[in-house]
């Protein structure tokens, strides 16, 4: 067959990046040619396996039958693979099936065997490995991050594609987990300083999959995990992940149920044609936990498992997730594809929050809060990828049209709840009637975004690639308050480029440069708790980063090093000319300067390591409501992970690691501290032919630690000493 000019495009700009199986996905990159000599980009990943998403115990236990059922087609012959092409592969920093070194910005992963090698099944857990990143409290009722010392709440996307409801992620239905350092808003628009986290998740998959998992422990943890997948003809598969989860806390009163399931199927039309359709739910009941006060500028010396809040607090979580994607190679150069997503997230909760501490100290003020709301997301990406070969300069184009229409309600009731004891908190209060409560938020917002972006990866003289790229975004939102009759609306129109440079003097390494913008507007919440929305204008944000990504040892070992600048302006703070502090002026400013490094890999065989370094100066530069030079909340000057396991041969394995975290504040006024802290873990497992077994343990030291806060009042304790133990088979 006649050999493709863009498959010598391929093998000079898309030189191979192998990223190693630990800690990490490996992704290859390759060119195909196929029956009609289309080219594509192959891309390869290993990945991870756990469920997503709601499920009703009947159809688990379908699941589950059919896990253990007689498959005829396991014993056909091998069928022809379904080709699903998901962009972002190797990169969502660039939306190209390109390996990472080829993307001159921060991108760091997290994959399935670090995953199961820690036992962990919660997104704060696995982001531990990530520099950068730290967790937040998020109220005790969904996921919060900071990524390089900026909020991100609303900063995570799935498949590419922006989740931003408030809830907790399971990890069952994740292959990886793709952190973007730095603004992101070139591709995916509004956003955060500091960067997204982009789940990758599991695919329908030809060959015949049957794997179950059963976890037990600490707390009454109970967990059953599924995985089924294969194919269902020649040109279609399917893939079915689901959990059913229960357990308390090493907090007390806390506990948690929750059911996912996650569908999907994969076809294709003749060889330049491919679908998929994915879909997640999600059931989720959980006791929001606003941890303990502080006092005289620390968190309160009780026992980690003081719970101030009552018995009768509950948060229901129903979520809902459907994606379908279609791929058409038009030619050997052209590509198009299109997503479409449609999401929405009900929240029905209930909680009685701490307020601070009485004037003698020995009790606990409180407030009763209901707080119901909804979200629902409608989203479409169209794109198209042009392979250029311009003689000594080749180009991967990329051009995208992006709509979408969100809209989100919430109704907040609050009232004084009896205040408890300090030392020894009790549930004193029979559950209130809701409607009684006062009202004091009854509000629906609405939110349009209609934008374009381009981009080009440009390879030239050999050793260089440039990438350069900008996104407009008209976003549209509005306000309603139910409650006075306010109806506000405002209409930001805003570019966002990005330009970056890398230069790979060998095979092995590369060094990047990058320069990029984002921007924040008033209504990124989705919602508003003010009544000057049209005069707020959005956070500007601007980051320059310099760094190099290097394979060691023959492509076993990657590492990874950034040094980085960013920049927020457009914050809102105090009026200086208003001495009555009622009126607000956009002159704040807040900036990190920071470094990260992480390695991951494999030194010797059968020994992985995954390790990374955070040194981040993060502080307010410019404010009236806070003293310049104060830290923003829950953000650690330095921080490090280090993990590694060994394999000792007949099937064992031991492992273990540390995690730390510097001191920290509490909020922007920095009079409440968190002290730094040092976290050990180990595990150990064993493989069989076609299943493992291990246990996990959690901070073998039994330390007393923080891990965030809400505020000055609401201070989340680090879990105490705990125990993992998992059996997963294969069939």
């Amino acid at each position: 067959m006649r050999r493709s000019r863009m498959c010598a495009w391929a093998t000079c700009c898309c030189s191979r990046m192998r990223a190693p199986t630990h800690g990490t996905s490996r992704t290859t990159i390759s060119c195909a040619i196929r029956t009609r000599s289309t080219f594509i980009f192959n891309v390869n990943r290993k990945s991870h396996a756990m469920p997503s998403r709601y499920c009703q115990p009947r159809i688990l236990a379908i699941a589950i039958a059919a896990l253990f059922s007689h498959t005829s087609h396991a014993a056909e012959a091998e069928m022809a693979p379904v080709h699903v092409t998901a962009s972002g592969s190797a990169s969502g920093a660039a939306k190209l099936d390109v390996p990472l070194r080829d993307v001159p910005q921060a991108v760091q992963m997290a994959g399935k065997e670090l995953i199961r090698e820690q036992g962990v099944l919660d997104m704060k857990d696995v982001l531990r490995n990530v520099s950068g990143v730290a967790p937040a409290q998020g109220e005790g009722r969904r996921d919060q991050f900071y990524i390089r010392g900026f909020d991100a709440t609303r900063d995570t996307l799935i498949d590419g594609m922006r989740d931003d409801s408030l809830y907790f992620r399971d990890l069952g239905n994740v292959e990886r987990i793709e952190v973007l350092k730095g603004p992101a808003a070139v591709l995916y628009g509004r956003g955060s300083a500091g960067g997204a986290i982009n789940r990758v998740t599991k695919k329908p998959v030809a060959k015949p999959l049957r794997e179950a998992a059963l976890t037990f422990g600490s707390n009454a943890l109970r967990r059953l995990d599924v995985d089924l997948g294969g194919a269902l003809a020649a040109q279609a598969s399917f893939r079915l992940t689901g959990a059913v989860e229960s357990g308390d806390s090493y907090r007390d009163v806390v506990h948690s149920k929750r059911t996912v399931l996650a569908p999907s199927l994969a076809w294709s039309a003749g060889d330049a044609t491919s679908f998929l359709l994915q879909a997640e739910f999600l059931h989720q009941d959980r006791t929001p936990d606003r941890g303990i006060p502080s006092l005289n500028g620390r968190p309160a010396p009780v026992p980690v498992g003081h719970f101030y809040g009552e018995r009768y607090d509950d948060a229901t979580t129903e979520g809902r997730n459907a994606r379908f994607s279609v791929e058409h190679a038009v030619n050997d150069k052209l590509t198009l594809r299109n997503n479409f997503q449609y999401s929405s997230l009900d929240l029905d909760a209930i909680n009685t929050r701490t307020l601070g501490l009485t004037a003698d100290a020995t009790q606990v003020r409180r407030q009763i809060t209901s707080f119901p709301q909804d979200q629902t997301n409608y989203l479409n990406q169209s794109e198209a990828v042009y392979l250029l070969d311009g003689g000594s300069v080749q180009h991967a184009l990329l051009a995208g049209v992006e709509l979408g229409y969100q809209t989100a309600g919430r109704v907040v009731r609050a009232a004084a709840a009896t205040p408890v004891s300090l030392q020894a908190p009790q549930a004193v209060m029979a559950a209130p009637v809701l409607a009684s409560l006062p009202m004091t938020i009854d509000s629906r917002y609405s939110g349009r975004t209609a934008a374009l972006y381009l981009q080009d990866l440009l390879s030239f003289a050999a050793h260089w690639k440039a990438l350069a790229g900008v996104r407009f975004d008209r976003f549209q939102q509005g306000q309603d308050d139910h409650r006075s009759g306010l109806a506000q609306r405002r209409t930001d129109r805003d570019w966002s480029p990005r330009v970056g440079l890398v230069y790979q003097p060998t095979a092995a390494h590369a060094l990047y440069g990058n320069v990029s913008r984002s921007f924040l507007p008033v209504g990124n919440d989705l919602f508003y708790n003010g009544q000057d929305m049209a005069h707020i204008k959005p956070l500007v944000s601007l980051q320059r980063e310099a760094g190099a990504k290097s394979e060691w040892l023959g492509g076993r070992l990657v590492s990874n090093v950034a040094l980085y600048q960013i920049t927020q302006r457009n914050i809102v703070t105090r009026d200086p000319g208003d001495p009555a502090g009622l009126r607000q002026v956009q002159t704040g400013e807040q900036q990190s300067k920071g470094f990260e490094a992480d390695v991951s890999g494999t030194l010797l065989p059968g020994w992985k390591v995954n390790g990374s370094v955070t040194v981040n100066r993060a502080r307010i530069t410019q404010s009236h409501t806070y003293p310049v030079g104060n830290r923003p909340a829950n953000i650690p000057d330095r921080a490090a992970s280090l993990w590694t396991s060994y394999e000792l041969g007949q099937g064992f394995t031991v492992g273990g690691g540390a995690f730390y975290a510097g001191r920290r504040f509490a909020t922007e006024d920095n009079t409440v501290a968190l002290p730094g802290y040092v976290r050990f873990d180990a595990m150990f497992g064993y493989q069989g032919k076609n299943w493992q077994a291990g246990v996990n343990l959690a901070n073998l030291a039994n330390r007393t630690y923080y891990e965030s806060a809400n505020n000055n009042f609401q201070i989340q304790p680090g879990a105490s000493r705990g125990v993992t133990v998992f059996i997963r088979t294969q069939m």
